[in-house]
Order: structure tokens, then C-alpha cells, then sequence
């Protein structure tokens, strides 16, 4: 019986092996999102595919205490010291996530720690240099300590001017500061002409009403042509976003027109968005291949419809206040904002118009009437809750994949020997744009019937970064090309490519396979639309350094 004991034991000992160290394995996965690692010098391995099991449940939990088991492995070598600080990195973002920040912080510093001896290193530097140090601003910003997150972040921005998602990482850390961050949005509006409606809020929030008036022309929010189709706010379709956007600003720019004293022309812009949002708005289709055909699908359209239109009208009901403020009828005023308690049923959006106006309009009433105004104090309480939350969503865009020589081998591929094609001149002058270089491979440029032109590039890099520099690098050769010297981007889009895998019709992996970026610009005269412009020639000359460098042979 002993024996017989002992051999199912070993026999059970044997078995648990493999699944041993298949778990430990997915430890690595679950922390950082690659493979195991290997024999390799850095550690370093593909990313691996991410089972639908893992994407539920408490994932940041999860992840920490995976990355603190794949930590203490003996897979992970001790000369793998890019994967090291990779893991740490991971378990700083997954406990900030988790609103550990003590912990991520502790992290962060054992990652700079571990990372000193690349440190030196460009690629380096560029890439987890730039993300740690991100990290570590959004952290100190969700402690409180703007004052020593805003200098982080602005020399991270400094170092990748060029990919949106640095830009806008460190963006979301200097919205904490008392300007709203506004300053720094300026560089984040010209990669992406989207924000622009974003950064007309941060002024509105800031007070800046004459900036607003400024940039409010300059902002391309053009209202859809025709009716929405029934789904088209529910599944944020582009007509639909380019509706809510075109609201946005009519009714931001109304306000300011409002606080600037043109109470003719903010009642203008109110009227205008009404009338636009009746004629736009979307109607329950009998069609059921419409997704609104049913009564279910009628009832969740007149839903949306409402929403958009109480939004409007609360703005309204704002401007009207502002208006009452300025030429001292309070309690129009007062009866104009109407009631403000949140509770359900009456939400007032909490807002920088509804600061505004409480504040200014608080000293013109007894202390009965000032009673029914909202407390300030909650209404910044909810717009810090607001911009903390960006900060949290900001996590993902700060964790920069590693880089190292190798990144640039797409856009090496995809064109041609740009140094060999030189015909005299410097690279810093955009002479490597002499026409007739011919790039098909991974770039696409199409040219529009407006003058604009698309540029996209499709990489199987895993850094988004990477492609966006790529693909602004393309769309500076290309305005250099048509002998410009600036270019403004008009739209862009950026996807990201993963292969999905399913049975049954359920989803069960999806692995990371690369990114797009996708670029309309128009090459600009000198001068014009300096709020969009970006300088070809400075593109060419911070990334043309990185990305054109030929590989040498072998010795």
C-alpha cells in the first residue's frame, strides 16, 4: 500500500509539472502582455494572445499579483533587465489603476532603478524613459502634487512632440493645473484637429471667453448635411460625432459670446443649434434592419434624441443666466438657470458656464434666493473628480512599447533608399522630397478632389507611437514634396490591428498584431492657419534622424 501510495503521488507530482509551468508562463502574459521569456539578452517576446476568461474579473488585481510571481521567477534572468523593468512597469500601472499609489510609485522607482544601465540608451530614453516618467506624473498627480507632475510631464511631451498619445498622456496630467492645461493643448489640437472642441472646453472652464471667441472660427465643427440615421449617436458613427461635436462648440461659443457682452449673437448660436438639431436628429426607422424598427429601438432613439436636446437646452438656460448677470437682472437670472440639485430627474450638467454663473450670480442675491444655487464647492469637486478620471484613462497611452533599433525596420521596408536618392542639399532642408521616389510598401497616399491628401501607413509594429511618428513623418515628405512648407491636419484616425480567434461563434483570444495611422492634411501657404500648422521641415528634421537611418553591413 505504501509503494502503491508513493506511485500515485510521483505519478500526480509528474502531472502537475507541465501545468505548472504553463501557469507560470501565463504569469508573464497576465502581468505584461508578452510572452514568456526566453533565452533572449533582453527578455523581450512577442506579444501573446489574450483569452476572453482574462479580459473579466478584477484584471488589475489579477496582474499584480501575476507580475509579483513573474518577478520572482527563475524564467526572468538576471541579465534580462528590459523585461525587469517591462514587469514593473506593468504592476505600477495595474496599482495605479487599483488607486494604489503609493505602491505604483514604489514601482516606478524600482523600475528607474533597475533600468539605470540603459538609461543612455536613445531608444531607451525615447521610449520607457519618456513612459516612466509619464507614469510617475500621472501618479504625483493623483496625489496632489501638480507642482511636481507638471514638469515631468512637460518634458516628456518635449521628447515625443510628435506621437498623440504622449502628447495626450501628459496633456491629461496638465489639465490638473490652475490654467486647465490649456497651454498644452495647442500641440495636441495640431495632431489631432478632433481636440480642438476639447480645448475649446478647457478655456470655457478656465474663463478664457475672448480665447474661445478666437479659436471657435478656426475649429472645423461642420453639422452634418442631413438627418442621422436611427443608430448613428448610439454606435458613434461619424455623423453622429461630428453632430455632438458641432454642438458643442456652437453652444461653448455661445456662452462666450454671452460673458463678452454679444447677447444678439449668443441668443444667435442657441437658436441656430435648436434649429440644426431639428432637422438632424435621428428618427425611429420602421425598418428593422434600421436597429430602431422595434418599439424597444423607437423608445432608446427618442432617448438619445431627449438627451441631446436637454444638454442643449441646459446650455441655453445658461447663456440666458449670463446674459440676466451682465445687465444686472438677477433674478431673471436665477429663475433662467432653473433647479440645479442633482437628483434624478433634474441633472444640470455640472460645467465651467454653470461655475461661472454661480459664482458671479451668488453676490447679487439675498441669502434666501442664494440658497437655491448649487455649491460651488461641489461643482469643482466634480470637475476635479472629471479630470482625475482622465487621468486614469490616460494609463494605457502612457505605457510606451520598448524601442530599439529594429522599430524603425517598417519604415525602412516601406520605402526606398532615401539617403541614395539625395541629390545634393541637407536632409534638414526636406531635400530627400525630390519626387518620383515611389513608397507603396506599408504607406498609401491618396489625393482628394479638395486639394487635401490621405497619407496612412499600416505597420506591424506594436508601438503606437511609433506609427504615428511614421505616418507624420510620411505626411511632412509628402508636403515637402509639393513644395510646402507646412501642412495641417485635417482628420485623422488611428486603429489598432488584432487577430481574433472564435469558436462557436464566441470570441475566445485576440492577439496584437500591429496599428494604422490614417492622416488627411493640407499643405498650407505661408502663414495661413498657424493654430493647425505643423512645420514639415521640423518633422523631417526630429524624426528624419531616426527613421531614415540606413542599417550598416555587417563588419
Amino acid at each position: 500500500m505504501r509503494l502503491g501510495g508513493c506511485a500515485i503521488v510521483a505519478a500526480a507530482l509528474a502531472s502537475a509539472t507541465p501545468a505548472l509551468a504553463e501557469a507560470d508562463k501565463v504569469d508573464f502574459e497576465t502581468c505584461d502582455g508578452l510572452q514568456a521569456p526566453g533565452k533572449q539578452a533582453d527578455g523581450m517576446r512577442p506579444p501573446s494572445s489574450v483569452s476572453s476568461w482574462r479580459m473579466a474579473g478584477d484584471r488589475n488585481g489579477a496582474a499584480i499579483a501575476a507580475c509579483t510571481r513573474a518577478l520572482a521567477s527563475p524564467r526572468l534572468l538576471p541579465t534580462q533587465t528590459l523585461r525587469r523593468v517591462h514587469l514593473l512597469r506593468a504592476r505600477a500601472a495595474a496599482n495605479m489603476a487599483s488607486d494604489a499609489i503609493p505602491a505604483a510609485i514604489a514601482d516606478l522607482e524600482a523600475a528607474e532603478a533597475a533600468g539605470a544601465p540603459l538609461a543612455g540608451a536613445p531608444f531607451y530614453k525615447r521610449s520607457m524613459g519618456v513612459s516612466l516618467s509619464l507614469l510617475r506624473a500621472i501618479a504625483l498627480a493623483r496625489q496632489g502634487d501638480v507642482a511636481a507632475a507638471g514638469p515631468l510631464a512637460r518634458a516628456a511631451m518635449a521628447a515625443r512632440p510628435y506621437a498623440l498619445h504622449v502628447q495626450l498622456a501628459g496633456e491629461s496630467v496638465l489639465e490638473q493645473l490652475s490654467d486647465g492645461g490649456v497651454a498644452a493643448m495647442d500641440s495636441v489640437v495640431r495632431l489631432d484637429p478632433d481636440l480642438s472642441t476639447k480645448l475649446i472646453l478647457l478655456e470655457t472652464a478656465a474663463g478664457h471667453h475672448a480665447r474661445v471667441l478666437e479659436l471657435a472660427p478656426r475649429t472645423d465643427a461642420a453639422w452634418p448635411v442631413a438627418r442621422l440615421a436611427p443608430m448613428a449617436l448610439a454606435v458613434q458613427a461619424p455623423d453622429g460625432k461630428a453632430l455632438l461635436r458641432a454642438l458643442t462648440l456652437t453652444l461653448h461659443t455661445a456662452y462666450a459670446r454671452a460673458a463678452t457682452g454679444d447677447a444678439a449673437g449668443a441668443r444667435r448660436d442657441v437658436a441656430n443649434a435648436m434649429t440644426h438639431l431639428d432637422a438632424l436628429l435621428p428618427v425611429a426607422s420602421a425598418d428593422p434592419k434600421a436597429g430602431a424598427g422595434s418599439v424597444q429601438g423607437a423608445a432608446f432613439v427618442g432617448m438619445l434624441n431627449e438627451n441631446v436636446r436637454k444638454f442643449a437646452g441646459d446650455y441655453g438656460r445658461l447663456v440666458e443666466a449670463r446674459i440676466a448677470i451682465d445687465q444686472k437682472r438677477p433674478a431673471e437670472a436665477l429663475a433662467a438657470i432653473g433647479p440645479v440639485t442633482i437628483r434624478p430627474g433634474v441633472t444640470m450638467p455640472y460645467s465651467g458656464p454653470l461655475l461661472d454663473v454661480t459664482t458671479k450670480l451668488r453676490p447679487m442675491l439675498t441669502a434666501d434666493q442664494a440658497q437655491s444655487l448649487p455649491d460651488t464647492t461641489s461643482i469643482v469637486a466634480q470637475l476635479a473628480k472629471a479630470r482625475g478620471d482622465a487621468l486614469v484613462a490616460a494609463i494605457p497611452l502612457a505605457m510606451i512599447v520598448p524601442e530599439t533599433p529594429r522599430a524603425v525596420i517598417d519604415y525602412n521596408r516601406a520605402r526606398p533608399n532615401i539617403l541614395g536618392a539625395l541629390v545634393g542639399g541637407a536632409l534638414s532642408m526636406g531635400t530627400s522630397l525630390l519626387g518620383g521616389i515611389k513608397r507603396t510598401d506599408g504607406f498609401r497616399s491618396t489625393l482628394n478632389p479638395d486639394g487635401t491628401q490621405k497619407v496612412e501607413f499600416i505597420g506591424n509594429s506594436s508601438s503606437p507611437a511609433v506609427i504615428q511618428e511614421m505616418t507624420l513623418l510620411r505626411a511632412a515628405e509628402v508636403t515637402r514634396g509639393a513644395g510646402k512648407a507646412a501642412f495641417a491636419i485635417t482628420t485623422r484616425a488611428d486603429y489598432s490591428r488584432q487577430l481574433v480567434q472564435s469558436q462557436y461563434g464566441r470570441e475566445i483570444s485576440r492577439t496584437p498584431t500591429g496599428f494604422k495611422s490614417e492622416l488627411t492634411i493640407r499643405p498650407l501657404d505661408p502663414g495661413a492657419d498657424t493654430t493647425h500648422a505643423i512645420d514639415a521641415t521640423a518633422v523631417i528634421d526630429a524624426l528624419g534622424p531616426l527613421y531614415y537611418e540606413e542599417k550598416k553591413p555587417a563588419a
